[in-house]
């Protein structure tokens, strides 16, 4: 099978995955059946959009070697290993491993936040604030604005971004003040 996903999707992804976890199944993107690619730490998770058709389970890769940002978008041969990145017109740019990680991915849809509860107060993390950043510059470099839904002081909150480059929603758990 051919993974398919934006220079935008992936890079966005890999801000947000874990990066040496025990739980090795968090060290790679997650690509589901209904479109959606997932990376998580366990504190907070990335949920963009990719493009591979005909999918019928969660596939996990972890994308090794260089990492290349002069590139429009990635296919992954899922039986290979083979990660291509593409320009604009679709001619190849650069060359890396996939590893296949052979996993239960957890399901994203069981932390989404179900309700939007307004508060008072709220504290985040600073450092998972600028990844955030760093994100909306992938999607948007001139407009990087975003829509914070806070689920109360205790519970994740979504922050969606859409830009011209497509949209993705990041969920990141609060902290105590």
């Amino acid at each position: 099978m051919i993974l398919t996903a934006s220079k935008q999707a992936i890079l966005g992804a890999m801000i947000f995955m874990a990066k040496k976890d025990p739980r090795y199944y968090l060290c790679g993107i997650c690509f589901t059946p209904d479109k959606k690619l997932i990376s998580t730490d366990g504190h907070r998770m990335f949920i963009g959009e990719h493009e591979t058709e005909g999918l019928t389970e969660n596939v996990i890769v972890r994308i090794t070697g260089p990492r290349f940002i002069a590139f429009d978008h990635l296919t992954i041969d899922t039986e290979s290993g083979v990660v291509t990145y593409l320009d604009s017109v679709d001619k190849k740019v650069g060359l890396a491993l996939g590893e296949m990680i052979d996993g239960k991915y957890p399901d994203y849809k069981r932390v989404l936040p179900k309700q939007n509860v307004a508060v008072h107060e709220i504290g985040f993390n600073a450092g998972y604030l600028s990844d955030i950043e760093k994100l909306v510059k992938l999607y948007n470099r001139k407009w990087s604005g975003i829509a914070i839904k806070p689920n109360g002081p205790e519970g994740s909150a979504q922050i969606d971004i859409t830009g011209a480059f497509g949209k993705a929603s990041v969920i990141v758990m609060p902290m105590r003040l």
